[in-house]
């Protein structure tokens, strides 16, 4: 695997290439104003898909993987990351 700029990315990569996935980072994607759905000012900038992941064997739409991958401004602490509690109702 190629070293990419965005650590997180390279991870989610990895991750769908060992599982027998073709990973392609960064796709550029714009809707296209034909659609019915397209609206003008929210459509008509370039956009992309941080991780696209294609299994070549699986089904339907469970061949195809898209990603956003989000990082926090100040980085990731886990003694900082709280755990869920859990609750019960009666």
């Amino acid at each position: 695997m190629a070293t990419k700029e965005d650590i997180l990315e390279q991870i989610v990569e990895e991750y769908y290439a060992t599982k027998g996935y073709f990973v392609q980072h960064n796709v550029k994607f714009r809707p296209s104003p034909d659609h019915p759905d397209f609206v003008v000012n929210q459509d008509s900038n370039h956009s992309d898909i941080d991780v696209l992941a294609l299994h070549p064997t699986m089904p339907g739409a469970e061949a195809v993987v898209a990603v956003s991958c989000k990082s926090w401004q100040a980085g990731f602490n886990p003694k900082r990351r709280s755990t869920p509690s859990l609750t019960t109702r009666s």
